[in-house]
């Protein structure tokens, strides 16, 4: 009896995860709005329902754990749970794999983390109704904004120098987060004195926060400027008009196109990558050729990790990513759940390498459900050494 219940706790947990990752790579994809909210609607209706219909099955025949009697509906709902106990087992060993896996090894050089002090009451940042009543759950780090300075070694990147760049993702400016939390979010950037402040996408959810933009990322400064990309979120609005009012605040477009510029003396190439939402990708010819050197160096801003690929193709150094909100709600041992990629969960937050190219993906600074459980939001100032 106590294997039978083992059995039963691992295929709940593989039963989750199975149409969590069906539900990941259905936001991996450009389709229709409302084709992915009805598919997510019926994945979250699976998950639901089948745990209730098999144990109705099981009371139904008087709580019979017994395979070898089962007929029917009973037998089906049995070949359904060793079938989830199976991604149970694969899921652990592939988080396993993961965890272990070189792309992850020696990345980071150093990681100094600190906590943005709001000159405000906490409530005084969720808006009224439901996102107060989020906020006030225990444990909610929603606003528990972090400031991450990460080191990292270039091998491109001259001796003696470095290049000092926030990297920010994820606002989701929709209003219920007010205004308060964005404002001083961009006083904790100036305060880092950045080189350079590349956005990677999910900016403005809703018309009537284009208002805030002059109070918020207008506000950003950085000694090379502020770059931009857009992500799968800014098409909820009319983005032509989100791009003309940022460009009027003096941030950069960079999707789709490759800028250059020199930074400390060092060249620098900033593309966009803004697929599978908006497009073009850059073309190969967009990209400077390399120097003796191997300069410039090659920043890639892209929305989704799942242009890391792509990047190491095009022999970028550094690439920065968001989208997966670091799973905004991570569980003991399990970790992120719901993360939008095709990878599903591997490229959820952190730093990873492959070859020369380097990419990292930020948890974000919001969301457009305000709550965080295990993943509180992020500024990131990656120092390029």
């Amino acid at each position: 009896m106590p294997m039978i219940f083992l059995l039963l706790a691992m295929a709940a947990i593989g039963h989750v995860v199975f149409w969590a990752s069906i539900v990941n790579r259905l936001h991996a994809i450009a389709i229709g709005r409302h084709w992915i909210d009805a598919a997510t609607m019926l994945c979250a209706l699976a998950m639901g329902i089948l745990p209730l219909a098999i144990t109705y099955l099981f009371w139904q025949r008087g709580v019979d754990l017994s395979t070898s009697s089962a007929v029917g509906g009973a037998r089906a709902a049995w070949w359904y749970i060793y079938f989830a106990a199976c991604v149970s087992l694969f899921a652990a060993a592939h988080r396993l794999w993961l965890t272990l896996h070189p792309e992850r090894r020696g990345v980071l050089h150093s990681n100094h983390t600190s906590r943005v002090d709001f000159r405000c009451q906490r409530g005084d940042l969720f808006a009224p109704g439901v996102p107060t009543l989020l906020g006030r759950i225990p444990g909610n780090q929603f606003v528990d904004l972090l400031i991450h300075e990460k080191r990292i070694k270039t091998p491109r990147m001259p001796a003696g120098c470095e290049l000092r760049i926030v990297h920010l993702t994820d606002l989701h400016m929709s209003g219920r987060i007010t205004k308060k939390y964005f404002e001083q979010l961009a006083e904790a950037v100036n305060a880092l004195e950045p080189d350079l402040v590349l956005i990677t996408g999910d900016l403005v959810e809703c018309e009537q926060c284009l208002s805030w933009l002059p109070d918020t990322l207008g506000r950003l400064r950085a000694a090379e400027g502020v770059y931009f990309v857009l992500g799968n979120h800014d098409r909820r609005i009319d983005h032509q008009r989100l791009l003309h009012a940022l460009g009027a605040q003096g941030l950069i477009h960079v999707g789709g196109t490759c800028r250059e510029l020199t930074v400390r003396g060092t060249p620098v190439a900033i593309a966009g990558n803004e697929l599978p939402w908006f497009g073009p990708s850059p073309m190969a010819t967009d990209l400077p050729p390399r120097d003796s050197n191997g300069l410039p160096l090659r920043l890639l801003l892209a929305h989704t990790p799942d242009r890391f690929a792509w990047a190491c193709g095009h022999d970028f150094d550094l690439v920065l990513a968001g989208h997966n909100h670091g799973g905004q709600v991570r569980l003991p041992l399990l970790g992120a759940i719901l993360a939008p990629s095709l990878s599903g969960v591997r490229y959820a937050s952190g730093s990873f390498r492959r070859g020369n190219t380097v990419l990292h993906v930020s948890r974000g600074t919001g969301g457009l459900t305000p709550f965080r459980w295990n993943c509180p939001p992020e500024i990131v100032l990656l120092v390029l050494e």
